[in-house]
């Protein structure tokens, strides 16, 4: 579909999903801080919000008719050492996978959570490091530009978390945080030419993370140090397409 305005469209759906999600996080009183706490959390904090934000993405990438730009490029962008970023990334996932206590009493809620993670990466990468490229490179912005759009808006997505129990100083942390992973995630998709390892390594992050918080696990160092390896690789790749293009 040819758009006069396609920046103008994908912040439109954009809005609308944070709408969605905020709606029904309102409607379900769900605590971030505890939405892993129980399979009913899940479902009423990730799977059933989420779903139904996913649904809405789902309908307007098919609208337009977007889905291969979407989901593929017609090719790898950067250097070929920029896919050491995904690699560094996807052992980070194992570690973390490695850290729930999978023997634990909450065990129970880890294949809700497995759903719930899954439709957050599907989701969140459909919608920012998908559709928001889509739009901005429709609209002939530059490589800077489309990953400057698409890397703030994911990160803004998580400022909606302070109006549903994180203090706001914890939330600006998320929010730096979180541009710091989008912009990983950007250089795994021009990196790798697709969308879907970053969906993929995004729900399996996500999982970890929450399932090792609800089975009473912490971080370990080595996880610590692949992901901070990663956003080092990040960085310079960032520099490396920016500088390319």
């Amino acid at each position: 579909m040819t758009l006069s305005n396609p920046v103008l469209v994908v912040v439109g759906i954009y809005l609308a999903y944070v709408a969605v999600v905020g709606a029904v996080w309102r409607l379900n009183r769900v605590d971030y801080l505890r939405v892993a706490d129980d399979r009913r959390s899940v479902v009423r904090g990730i799977v059933v919000p989420i779903g139904l934000g996913a649904l809405l993405l789902a309908v307007a990438t098919t609208v337009l008719g977007w889905w291969h730009p979407v989901l593929l490029d017609d090719g790898r962008t950067g250097p070929s050492w920029a896919l050491v970023v995904p690699a560094l990334f996807a052992i980070a996932c194992l570690l973390g996978l490695a850290t729930i206590d999978w023997r634990s009493e909450k065990r129970s809620l880890l294949p809700m959570l497995a759903l719930g993670t899954l439709l957050v990466g599907f989701a969140e990468e459909v919608l920012t490091r998908g559709l928001m490229v889509v739009g901005a490179r429709e609209a002939g912005w530059s490589v800077l530009g489309v990953f400057l759009l698409s890397t703030a808006l994911f990160s803004l997505l998580h400022a909606l978390n302070a109006f549903f129990g994180v203090p706001w100083r914890g939330t600006l942390v998320q929010l730096a945080l979180t541009f710091v992973a989008g912009s990983a995630f950007f250089v795994m998709r021009l990196s790798t030419g697709t969308l879907l390892v970053g969906i993929v390594l995004h729900a399996v992050w996500d999982f970890a993370t929450l399932g090792a918080a609800a089975t009473g696990r912490t971080p370990k160092p080595a996880t610590l140090v692949a992901v901070g390896l990663c956003y080092l690789a990040t960085l310079a790749a960032i520099v490396a397409i920016v500088a390319g293009s």
